[in-house]
């Protein structure tokens, strides 16, 4: 069976549970190896406190705004976070073309 039906079946039935994107909570790894190829590139590098803090105000807005859509939406915390990310790369894409 289809997992994202098998999840939303289990939101429909249950909507005191939350679930949160696989995308979500993957993204802290993601973003502090992005962190350290930077500064690697830069020889410039970040304490253990600092980076923590960037990491933070990141997952925070990320979590915020995907929050904030699913519920304006009426989306599945899933569908709102995919969106978001499809929305990103087509601005991208827009501001550098398709072969930047």
């Amino acid at each position: 069976m289809n997992r994202h039906l098998t999840e939303r079946r289990i939101r429909d039935q249950r909507p005191e549970i939350f679930l949160l994107p696989e995308i979500l909570c993957n993204a802290g790894g993601v973003v502090v190896r992005y962190f350290e190829w930077a500064q690697d590139l830069q020889s410039f590098f970040r304490d253990g406190v600092e980076v923590m803090g960037k990491l933070y105000r990141i997952l925070e807005t990320a979590f915020k705004q995907t929050t904030t859509r699913a519920r304006t939406r009426n989306l599945s915390m899933h569908t709102a976070a995919l969106s978001l990310g499809i929305q990103r790369v087509h601005e991208a894409k827009k501001l550098r073309g398709l072969f930047p």
